[in-house]
């Protein structure tokens, strides 16, 4: 099947969202330079972003796909407060997986599977999540039942978009989400990778923005 172009935005309010979260996006990465907004508003920049993608989500009509960017932008606000909320960040993380579960659930069901090469590459992501999930439990702490929950949703949602014939974008997006929190965990609770923040924002945000536009207009891309 010839694929089409999918469409960004259908109206200038929409374009012109988009483009506020994508500014708000970049302006937080010179938090990892140490050239970002002072607290509290640099948690009110964290969190922007994120909200202009639900606002976006929603403006395209796609309600649930906008509350769960919306519960992820509530968790990037718990972790950005002095002191952090880790705790509750990640309750919010986990209800917006949950939610990303089953929108791509639901383009599993209506679209099909990507066969043996879809399984393949799901066998080949809970490997290394659990392997990932085993080097952190003597890190996880108190925090170690609720990481080890969010981290079996974030692997669900990955391999239901590996497994399904979600947009491509969408699948990019759910793998960036992964980098993110791998990177993140080993930082956060292992204490190492002082270095991954720009990597973990980056590729955080990113996997936002490309399921937030994946998901807005499944039906402009080409089953896959």
């Amino acid at each position: 099947m010839t694929a089409t172009p999918i469409t960004i935005a259908r109206d200038q309010t929409s374009r012109l969202i988009l483009l506020a979260a994508l500014v708000l996006g970049a302006v937080y990465l010179l938090d990892d330079f140490g050239l970002g907004a002072p607290y509290p508003l640099n948690v009110f920049i964290k969190a922007g972003g994120v909200v202009l993608l639900g606002v976006y989500a929603l403006k395209q009509g796609r309600l649930w796909l906008g509350l769960g960017l919306l519960a992820g932008s509530a968790g990037d606000a718990f972790l950005a407060l002095e002191p952090t909320q880790q705790a509750l960040g990640i309750v919010a993380f986990g209800i917006g997986h949950l939610i990303y579960i089953g929108l791509f659930a639901d383009q599993w069901r209506r679209k099909g599977n990507r066969g043996l090469p879809g399984y393949l590459a799901t066998a080949v992501i809970i490997a290394f999540g659990a392997a990932m999930l085993v080097a952190l439990q003597p890190h996880f702490g108190e925090l170690r039942i609720a990481a080890s929950i969010y981290n079996g949703i974030i692997l669900l949602m990955v391999a239901l978009a590996l497994i399904g014939r979600a947009p491509k974008l969408a699948v990019i997006g759910a793998l960036l989400f992964l980098v993110s929190d791998a990177v993140l965990a080993w930082r956060m609770f292992a204490g190492m990778l002082d270095w991954a923040g720009p990597v973990v924002w980056v590729c955080y945000f990113g996997g936002q923005a490309c399921i937030a536009l994946g998901l807005s207009h499944p039906e402009d891309s080409a089953r896959t």
